[in-house]
């Protein structure tokens, strides 16, 4: 397929990335329709500009979705919600994949690089095997192998974005609070932390919008740094002391492993943050609470 500007994009998860994508979309005069779960935040939608579709994608059949050409689907889990991980990523998608209107020609998945499941310092790229240990990585990894199923003979066009942990303003991963009052921090201070700024995933969104399809791309800042190194430098910028880490917890928070992408090499796709603790420097500057 070539390169197309999109003319009507649905969003399925309207949250921290979702709604940032959104605003971009209309910033360029594309219409944007929303799926959300509440009437007020429907409400709230609309007001924004947005065309909201009120549906439950873990639980009720879907409405006739409007005549869209790409699809975003970036829907987080809400533990509060009362729905499974696999009612929500995997039923839910599969519902929607089953409604799409035939105007669809482009489908963007956001993953989660939580699918690689190395965890002894390796570098791993989009060659590198998926098998994840976490059950957020393994919805994530059945999900994408759902729409590949889905899409293997059709006109559609899909990407899968693994993302690495997203940050940026009002979202740094840890509560500054904690940091100020010494509180221990979980986790091994010497791993990796695969981070990207929120302004680099949507401008990665954007950019697998537009231009000819890749199939899958690890979405991640170059600049990638140990926890010590990341709450270290978020420290000295609250003025807080540096950081110190729970050894207990050590073994238990997850795998070491630094993600690169080999595949954005191929593609017309900057970042103003690749360097993690510059755009660190940006959410703190950003971020409202603090």
């Amino acid at each position: 397929m070539m390169a197309v500007v999109p003319r009507h994009v649905l969003i399925a998860g309207c949250g921290y990335l979702g709604r940032r994508a959104a605003d971009a979309w209309m910033q360029k005069g594309i219409r944007v329709s929303v799926i959300t779960r509440g009437e007020s935040k429907a409400g709230d939608l609309q007001e924004a500009g947005f065309h909201p579709i009120i549906a439950d994608l873990a639980s009720c059949q879907l409405p006739v979705l409007p005549d869209v050409d790409t699809v975003l689907w970036s829907v987080g889990f809400d533990r509060s919600s009362g729905s499974t991980r696999q009612a929500v990523w995997i039923d839910g998608l599969n519902r929607l994949v089953q409604h799409l209107p035939t105007s669809v020609r482009r489908f963007l998945y956001v993953s989660s690089t939580g699918v690689y499941g190395q965890s002894a310092g390796e570098t791993v790229d989009e060659a590198s095997t998926a098998e994840p240990t976490t059950e957020s990585g393994q919805c994530c990894l059945h999900a994408e192998q759902l729409l590949r199923r889905s899409f293997e003979s059709s006109v559609v066009e899909f990407t899968v974005l693994r993302m690495a942990g997203l940050y940026g303003p009002d979202r740094l991963l840890r509560r500054v609070s904690d940091l100020i009052n010494g509180v221990p921090l979980a986790g091994n201070p010497d791993s990796f932390l695969n981070l990207v700024h929120i302004d680099d995933a949507v401008a990665a969104v954007m950019n697998q919008a537009a231009v000819e399809a890749v199939p899958l791309i690890n979405v991640v800042n170059t600049g990638t740094l140990t926890r010590m190194e990341y709450y270290s430098a978020l420290a000295a910028l609250v003025d807080a002391p540096l950081p110190t880490f729970d050894p207990a917890t050590a073994a238990a928070r997850g795998g070491n492993k630094r993600v690169v992408s080999s595949v954005r090499n191929q593609l017309n796709l900057a970042y103003c943050f690749d360097d993690t603790a510059t755009g660190l420097k940006d959410a703190v500057a950003r971020s409202a609470d603090l």
